[in-house]
């Protein structure tokens, strides 16, 4: 294992600050993450935006928080395999999934999470569920397959808790 002096492995440090419109595509699964990832290129597409994929690395009690359970080369090479040129990727250590995505979230930031259909509410329902209760814009994307055009109409639901 890796240390990790600081639990923040930033990339994006630079654009969080200068873009006025922060799109946020937690990194849930492979598959789900590339249909946010695109569903957050349209919706900003024309627009002053930066785009970053976060991924939250879950580190159990026993372990310090410096250690991640998962190689950070490996966390680092996932990402790149998904994000673009113009995307920016950091990597957060935390004890909690929620909480480690909150500690990276502006007042202004919109997640955009996609989804499966299931007959019941998925881990990432539940998400945008919690982030809409707590204030944040969350725009949910139902999944789409690889086959899709990449220049498909955003069909997204955008909920915000007043």
């Amino acid at each position: 294992m890796r240390q990790v002096q600081n639990p923040v492995l930033d990339t994006a440090k630079l654009a969080r600050s200068t873009a006025p419109l922060d799109l946020v595509v937690p990194f849930t699964t492979p598959r789900l993450t590339e249909s946010a990832l695109r569903a957050a290129h349209r919706l900003g597409a024309g627009l002053d935006t930066v785009v970053r994929v976060v991924k939250v690395q879950v580190v159990p009690f026993p372990l310090d928080l410096r250690y991640s359970p998962v190689p950070v080369d490996f966390l680092e090479a996932q990402m790149r395999s998904l994000c673009g040129e113009r995307d920016a990727m950091e990597i957060r250590l935390a004890r909690e999934f929620e909480d480690g995505l909150r500690g990276t979230l502006r007042y202004r930031s919109m997640v955009v999470l996609a989804t499966g259909k299931r007959p019941w509410k998925t881990r990432t329902e539940r998400l945008a569920e919690s982030l809409r209760h707590a204030g944040y814009t969350v725009v949910m994307v139902p999944e789409s397959g690889a086959g899709e055009a990449a220049t498909a109409p955003v069909r997204a639901k955008e909920y915000q808790h007043a």
